[in-house]
């Protein structure tokens, strides 16, 4: 009687609700457990698919304590009921509730543990690596072991894509106490299975955190699928870094560890040697630590397992470790300890480390026989001469690339070159790459290289890089004479030698090799004269012009070449060997690129092209494009960086067609290419066998379980053929998971035979090659027969017609190549990308279907016999088939339902946290659509999970524009102004609110910024009027100094204001801002103004006073004229309606023309007159230097009063107050006005206007206005009455004319009267 009876339904249902129905459990067993002495207690040990539970077996139950499989160390059965676990070297010991001499349930137990095991771990052995030590007395216990061990390692078991990765990912989820990340394993169950890679880069789940890199790693110390790890370039964590060691020291198939650039240290290099040598059973054959700081200290401690590596290394990568003479020493002396280094090590890099000491030990190493492949010791400060001598004894037979650059040629003292340099290159049999780049070489040297290259016939092909070594002249020379003799050479660089004007000769010499196919002379022409390069590209394009040049690839990059480079981009055109060429870094413009346009146009071979860095324009590559819709041969056309950055700033939209019109070309011009017909095969396996094996597994099990069931219980419900009819059925089961692969293998087997449709194309070709021949043969005859009846006389000879028809045959001939490339590999490809897309789409279908009959037969069968119905085979009539099929179509149906159900499950559970009790589980089959979708990333999630911005906000607002102004405690700097004030007959309130107010309709200083997008129509055009005022004055300035200007403004005075209008707006940007500010204080000034600002004392130097007339203000404001901006007076901060009403003042006093003279006598008797208030002190605003007048200009005439300019210097009276006059303003000498705030003020607009006003004490007197010269706008505005309207207290509107007031430092009295008469 099994355990699992005794178990009753009250307890299993509290274990299930303790545990959660997520964990699977394989077997619950009743056991007993030693507590203190004798005494036992019960327990349930609970079996999960990863976990072993043991719980109390009281209800409800709870856990008394759980572990990982992975951490049992041993399993011991001494007894036939007793069961020892050893846990981290604990040990528990269980016994059964039966008689003692029944070993049943114990044996149940040992095998439902190791049955778990090799299902996550089916390809290492169970005992000695995933469990130190199984002991089971007696021995025949252990057969069932030992048939589970031989099942699983001899193959008949299927172990899932990528060795099983997915379930062992699973497995070391639970076992870390992670999160299981369900695109983990996708990606490699799909994209890692479609590229038959074996390589687990750890860049491909750098987007992870940290912590979650731990099971990725973990999975692979048991995964045999893998044999790579790459951890290149990775910040790691000190975990992961311990769970790399850890693979290390448990993993069985690990044959390459890539290291470098992962912050690893010398700690971390013995830690890496301690595990290789616990390991000895890992197949290590590529080591690479490169780019970490390891130090002689790591050096000594990687040394130790290196030197006892059972079957050697093949790649050995120590560069830029940081490591000296020392740490070299004591890795070589491990080499050449190691027996089998000599024959395995083919690749050995020691770069960027520090050689210059004694290093034997490594010359000793490479003087021995060895398989070297590869020698980099670039960096290293190491004796070059020196280490040809152990060269030429030991690596001369397989050392294929020889890299030395940036090293010395030993001492200064020895100049003469040792005999073995020399002789090494003699004698190398296998050199295909030597580099002596930046490693000043000597003359010498240079000689000795170049003629042992050319008396050596054994090799070929090889690569010389001769660039960064300052040859010079002396170099120039050896290589004009020796350069033509080295037939052994395919690749030369030159680059960067300073060779000038010596280039020519050598490139002249290099076109005598028909050997070399790719030639790098860049960097050569920097500092050479203009005149001296034309001879040098002259040779080079008389180089690739050459009808049996064999040159490929021509590099001539940053040379600075502009337009020297025209000469070779023409030769192109017609050019026929050339593939690869380099320009880029010539500057040679659009013109330039119009010349490669045109060559691209004619020229079929060219198939790379870098152009960057040459100053090329839109129009530029707009040629290229247009160019290149001919031409069919250029493949690639590196993306010009630096000129597309530059003509993206211009032009981003033009830019970005032109550039994908180009690239559109290119990939019309690629060739078709053949697609691996495996690579399809394994994608779809991956995603048949990662969708569909839990399922099918589930199914099989239950199946059995039920077969073995009946089997015992006796029940024959359909006899035994229907049982073994079910057996079938499981068994066809099992190979349904690998229907498709071998599907695959039967398509590979019939290309291997031979496959008709490459046999055909193959014959086709062969036959298409006879016709094109003989189609060329009869096309060079009719063309023989057609030149002899044009030219009867000149082929009148046979001997001539036979010299031609030779000629033309030779040059006729096609190859046979060609035609079968052009056959088989590019119309061959997609014909058979074409079939084996056919093909895989046959083996899903097939595949699908099977799988899909066998989880329907299996699920209906497994519920018949649950319900003690027989299994039933299905009928093959006509009517039951019928039913088959609409029955496959429901259930496809509800299976499309239920995909989509446990989709939304499979996505709530990635959401929830997982616990480390949960099983994960793989998703149910789904359909092949669903199974290409990668599931979504544990990144978007996060990324989806951010809250959406706000999409619109509030205005900004200026926080302290509207801030109060200090309280000044000192007295200002600044004129100010104290008027006595006249009373008016009329209100004098009149146009104060409307002055004020920003949106009047005469135009003010406008009171906000300039920037502000709000702006009002009428601010903006009282800006605009401002800046053409001020241009016009000073226009009228300038003109009317000297002489009296004429009526009509000339052209040229036109040209002029247009000029300084567009300084002056510039001027004027940066003081809108500052006016618009002091407007506003102004405007809260004037209206908090106190009563007893009359008791203030008369202490300011200028007095102002003026009358305020609204209706003429706004009649000037309607004129059509354009205004013009008043010299002198635009520093005020006041409003429009004050410079209208000094405008139309000065109006009168320099009218010139009748109609105006009358107009404004009857403006002026309509205006009442004023009277004077007296005590008033005027409080100076700041504003003058960006007062700006938006009213008309003045009126031009032919005479008027001349008076001399003036400044604010200069003094003006005022002849008294009367009904028929306008208040004059007598000015005085101003001070500098007061800073309105700590920071420096910014500069006036009307700073130049300074310069024109002139300082003049003369009296004006009155004259004819006809007999004056027309006078200039500033020095009209100079003379001009300031007016200024005051609100007093009570509400009554006061104007006021200040005169005869003494001015400091004034040298003249009264100028002119202050009336203007008409």
């Amino acid at each position: 009687m099994s355990g699992r009876n005794i178990i009753t339904r009250e307890l299993s249902d509290s274990i299930r609700q303790c545990l959660g129905r997520k964990v699977k459990l394989t077997l619950k067993v009743l056991v007993k457990v030693e507590t203190r002495g004798d005494k036992t207690e019960n327990r349930v040990l609970a079996f999960a698919s990863c976990r072993l539970f043991v719980l109390t077996a009281k209800v409800p139950t709870r856990v008394d304590q759980h572990f990982h499989y992975l951490d049992i160390q041993g399993i011991e059965s001494r007894k036939p009921n007793q069961l020892c676990l050893t846990v981290c070297d604990r040990v528990y010991t269980y016994y059964t509730t039966h008689e003692e001499n029944s070993s049943h349930e114990v044996d149940t137990m040992v095998l439902s543990l190791c049955t778990a095991l090799k299902n996550i771990f089916p390809s290492v052995p169970l005992t000695r690596h995933i469990i130190r030590k199984v002991e089971i007395q007696p021995p025949k216990r252990m057969q069932q072991l030992e048939e589970l061990e031989r099942a699983t390692l001899g193959g008949t078991r299927d172990m899932g894509p990528c060795g099983g990765f997915s379930t062992q990912y699973m497995c070391m989820c639970d076992y870390h106490a992670l999160p299981y990340r369900e695109e983990v394993a996708w990606d490699v169950d799909t994209i890692y299975l479609s590229h038959d890679t074996r390589e687990l880069y750890l860049h491909d789940f750098d987007y992870l955190e940290q912590k979650d890199l731990i099971p990725i790693i973990s999975a692979l110390e048991y995964n045999t699928w893998f044999r790579k790890l790459r951890a290149s370039h990775s910040k790691l964590s000190h975990e992961a870094i311990e769970r790399i060691l850890h693979v290390v020291s448990k993993s069985l198939s690990l044959e390459e560890i890539y290291l470098d650039n992962i912050g690893a240290k010398a700690e971390f290099a013995n830690k890496l040697s301690l595990a290789l040598l616990s390991n000895s059973n890992i197949p290590l054959q590529k080591l690479d630590l490169s780019h970490n700081p390891l130090e002689d200290k790591g050096a000594i401690h990687i040394s130790n397992p290196i030197g006892r590596q059972a079957k050697g290394l093949s790649h050995l990568n120590l560069s830029h470790c940081g490591l000296t003479g020392k740490g070299v020493n004591m890795l070589a002396h491990s080499l050449s300890v190691n027996k089998y280094m000599c024959q395995t090590l083919t690749f050995l890099n020691l770069a960027g480390n520090s050689l210059r000491d004694d290093v034997n030990n490594l010359y000793n190493f490479l003087a021995q026989p060895n398989t070297l492949k590869t020698l980099d010791l670039s960096a290293t400060e190491c004796a070059i001469d020196a280490l040809f001598g152990a060269l030429l004894r030991g690596c001369t037979s397989s050392l294929a690339q020889l890299i030395l650059s940036r090293n010395s040629f030993g001492s200064k003292k020895s100049r003469e070159m040792l005999p073995s340099f020399k002789q090494y290159f003699t004698s190398t049999l296998a050199l295909k790459t030597l580099t002596f780049s930046q490693c000043k070489l000597p003359s010498d040297a240079l000689k000795n290289v170049l003629l042992g290259l050319a008396c050596n016939e054994n090799i070929s092909e090889v690569d010389l890089d001769l660039s960064s070594n300052h040859l010079g002249a002396t170099g120039a020379q050896i290589l004009e004479s020796c350069i033509h003799g080295v037939r052994c050479l395919a690749a030369l660089d030159i680059s960067d030698n300073g060779l000038e004007t010596q280039l020519g000769p050598v490139v002249a010499a290099i076109s005598k090799n028909k050997s070399i196919k790719k030639l790098n002379i860049g960097r050569n022409l920097n500092s050479i004269k203009s005149k001296h390069v034309y001879h040098v590209m002259e040779a080079v394009v008389q180089m690739i012009q050459e009808e049996d040049c064999v040159l490929e690839s021509l590099f001539i990059n940053d040379s600075r070449l502009k337009t020297d480079l025209h000469n070779l981009l023409n030769a192109l055109g017609s050019n026929h060997c050339l593939q690869n060429l380099d320009i880029s870094g010539n500057y040679m413009g659009d013109s330039g690129a119009r010349l490669l346009a045109k060559a691209l146009q004619i020229n079929s071979k060219l198939q790379f092209i870098s152009y960057d860095r040459n100053n090329v324009t839109l129009q530029g590559y707009s040629d290229i494009a247009y160019a290149l819709q001919s031409n069919y041969s250029v493949k690639f056309l590196p993306f010009p960086v630096h000129d597309a950055m530059l003509c993206m700033k211009t032009a981003p939209e033009r830019t970005e067609n032109i550039m994908r019109r180009i690239q559109d070309i290119l990939y019309r011009n690629v060739s078709p290419m053949k697609y691996s017909n495996g690579q399809a095969f394994r994608l779809q396996q991956g995603f048949l066998l990662s969708s569909t094996q839990q399922q099918v597994d589930r199914l099989v099990l239950q199946t059995g379980e039920v077969v073995r069931t009946l089997r015992r219980s006796g029940s024959d419900l359909g006899g035994s053929n229907s049982l073994q009819w079910v057996e079938g059925l499981i068994a066809d089961a099992d190979n349904s998971k690998q229907l498709i692969s071998h599907l695959h293998d039967v398509v590979l087997r019939r290309d291997d035979a031979g496959n008709p449709i490459e046999t055909k194309l193959h014959q086709l070709s062969s036959d298409l090659y006879t016709v094109i021949s003989n189609n060329l043969q009869d096309t060079v005859e009719s063309m023989v027969r057609s030149a002899q009846d044009k030219c009867p006389n000149v082929l009148s000879e046979e001997k001539v017609v036979n010299d031609i028809r030779t000629a033309c045959l030779a040059k006729s001939q096609l190859s046979y190549q060609l035609v079968e490339s052009a056959i088989v590999e590019q119309a061959g490809s997609v014909i058979l990308n074409k079939v084996n897309e056919v093909n895989l789409a046959v083996a899903s279908t097939v595949s699908d279907r099977v799988i899909d009959e066998v989880v329907e037969s299996l699920s209906k069968t497994c519920k018949n016999l649950q319900s003690g119905e027989g299994p039933r085979k299905r009928a093959s009539t006509g009517t039951e088939m019928g039913g088959r099929e609409r029955g496959s179509s429901e259930s496809s149906t509800r299976s499309e339902r239920s995909d989509t159900v446990s989709q939304g499950d499979d996505t709530t559970s990635q959401k929830s946290d997982p616990s480390p009790l949960a099983t994960p589980q793989l998703p149910k089959r789904k359909s092949l659509h669903g199974r290409k979708l990668r599931p979504q990333s544990v990144v978007a999630e996060s990324l989806d999970s951010v809250s959406e911005l706000p999409s619109s906000c509030g205005q900004l607002q200026h926080l302290g524009k509207a801030r109060p102004r200090r309280v000044k405690t000192r007295a200002p700097t600044r004129p100010m102004g104290r008027a006595d004030l006249v009373e008016e007959d009329h209100d004098i309130s009149e146009g104060v609110d409307t002055f004020f107010r920003p949106g009047s309709s005469t135009p003010t200083t406008p009171l906000i910024s300039p920037d502000s997008e709000n702006r009002t129509g009428s601010e903006r055009g009282s800006i605009e009027s401002l800046t053409r005022s001020d241009s016009l004055a000073r226009s009228e300035s300038d003109v009317t100094r000297d002489s009296p200007r004429p009526h009509t403004k000339s052209r040229d005075t036109e040209e002029e204001d247009e000029e300084e209008e567009e300084e002056v707006s510039l001027e004027e940007k940066s003081s809108h801002s500052v006016r618009s500010l002091i407007g506003r204080q102004a405007n809260e000034g004037m209206a908090k103004r106190s009563p007893d600002m009359s008791a203030r004392k008369a202490s300011t130097s200028s007095s102002i006073s003026y009358a305020d007339d609204k209706s003429r203000s706004e009649e000037d404001g309607k004129e059509d004229s354009p205004p013009r901006k008043i010299a002198g007076l635009h520093k005020m901060g006041i409003g429009g309606n004050i410079l209208a009403e000094m405008k139309k003042i000065q109006e009168k006093r320099t009218s010139f023309l009748p109609k105006d003279d009358e107009k404004d006598k009857e403006e002026k008797k309509e205006s009442p007159s004023s009277n004077l208030l007296a005590g008033v002190r005027l409080r100076s605003t700041g504003l003058a230097d960006s007062l700006m007048s938006p009213t008309n200009g003045f009126p031009r005439g032919s005479g008027g009063s001349k008076s001399p300019n003036c400044n604010r210097d200069s003094c003006i009276d005022t002849s008294g107050p009367s009904p028929s006059t306008k208040p004059v303003i007598t000015a005085l000498k101003p001070k500098p006005p007061p800073p309105l705030a700590p920071k420096p003020r910014p500069k006036s607009v009307s700073g130049g206007d300074r310069r024109s006003g002139e300082s003049g004490s003369g009296e004006a007197t009155e004259e004819d206005p006809a007999d004056l010269p027309a006078r200039s706008v500033k020095e009209m505005a100079a003379s001009l009455a300031h007016v200024i309207v005051l609100e007093m207290p009570g509400g009554a509107r006061k104007s006021a004319s200040l005169s005869h007031i003494p001015a400091a430092g004034s040298s003249g009295s009264s100028s002119r009267s202050g009336t203007a008469q008409s």
